[in-house]
């Protein structure tokens, strides 16, 4: 598990208590916005990746009316389980508009909110596990969504401006983790050229 998840995890359990329970009704709709040829193929979204699609398919203006109209902000359900998302996850759009498949149930903030604050609230198992077993159901190698469930259940909600504040520090540390990432991986690759090297 990430630092940033670890982090998240701790301040969503330890200060909640604080907060204020809604129901997530009262923060989400379920939406159907279909596309109306606003997006075309490269503005795709892989739902599991939170990014466009690296390989544009050719789709006729028939099938990519059937998409479903993902927004800045706008959540979606992806129901493939694995070691740290057991009933699948939510993802949001941090990206920019785009569409995904029709398979996707979209789901778009109805009260002002911190797009960062819930980017990290809404993928995070400690926060989401109950909520996901009350509101899945178990199909052939996937969890399947039932919007109304989802809908009905509870979550603490910070202040905005404590939102605000969550948001940004978690952002601060995914950052600097990304960081020393790459200058992990530059030394790794340094390591393995002096080895390299010293073999010939």
């Amino acid at each position: 598990m990430r630092i940033v998840d670890l982090l998240c995890s701790f301040l969503l359990r330890a200060i909640p208590f604080a907060w204020e329970q809604r129901r997530l009704g009262e923060i989400y709709e379920k939406h159907d916005e279909k596309n109306s040829g606003e997006f075309r193929e490269d503005k795709i979204i892989s739902v599991a990746g939170m990014t466009y699609l690296s390989e544009i398919p050719k789709l006729g203006d028939g099938y990519l009316a059937t998409y479903n109209v993902m927004r800045v902000g706008d959540i979606a359900f992806e129901g493939h389980s694995n070691n740290e998302f057991t009933y699948g996850r939510f993802v949001e759009n941090t990206i920019g508009d785009g569409i995904v498949s029709h398979i996707f149930n979209v789901f778009r903030q109805k009260t002002e909110y911190d797009l960062l604050y819930w980017k990290y609230a809404i993928n995070n198992e400690g926060m989401m596990r109950d909520i996901l077993v009350r509101s899945t159901k178990a199909s052939t190698m996937m969890h399947d969504l039932v919007s109304s469930d989802f809908l009905e259940q509870s979550i603490p909600v910070p202040s905005l401006p404590e939102q605000h504040k969550i948001g940004a520090l978690l952002s601060r540390l995914d950052n600097l983790i990304a960081l020393h990432q790459r200058k992990l991986d530059l030394l790794r690759n340094i390591r393995n050229s002096l080895f390299k090297s010293m073999l010939v």
